[in-house]
């Protein structure tokens, strides 16, 4: 199994019901694959985590990477795993607009603005991080 954990910005404005949307997409498609993961959306910037076997996840990716609905992905991680971070959730989701981010153990003000491609290579730690609490909270 991998995790592959990815960054990308909006190239549309995602309202709540279009986030309900690709939210009920993503883990329909994902119950069928065996994927789980996690996606959070914060001032145009989506941060996933996809975990699951290799190939499907790469193949998952692959379809992401090619919507326009975003661009500028990158991927911060891929590493293989031997158990899941999030075993339960096709695909556990936060809009963290909503959300008092200074509640988060280690607060870092990226989630505060859009983000270039350049700054998602630069923050993988701080994302990596911020995925980590939201699973801790399961």
């Amino acid at each position: 199994m991998i995790r592959l954990i990815y960054a990308s910005a909006a190239t549309v404005d995602f309202t709540e019901s279009k986030l309900m949307q690709l939210l009920g997409k993503a883990r329909s498609n994902n119950e069928k694959e065996n994927v789980s993961g996690l996606l959070l959306y914060a001032k145009g910037n989506f941060f996933q985590i996809l975990e699951g076997q290799e190939e499907v996840v790469e193949k998952l990716y692959h379809r992401i990477e090619q919507d326009d609905r975003h661009h500028r992905v990158v991927v911060i991680d891929r590493s293989e795993i031997t158990q899941r971070i999030f075993p339960n959730w096709s695909m556990g989701f936060k809009n963290l607009e909503h959300f008092d981010r200074k509640e988060l153990r280690g607060y870092n003000d990226f989630l505060d603005r859009k983000l270039s491609a350049d700054e998602f290579g630069e923050m993988g730690k701080d994302i990596i991080y911020l995925i980590e609490q939201f699973s801790r909270a399961v």
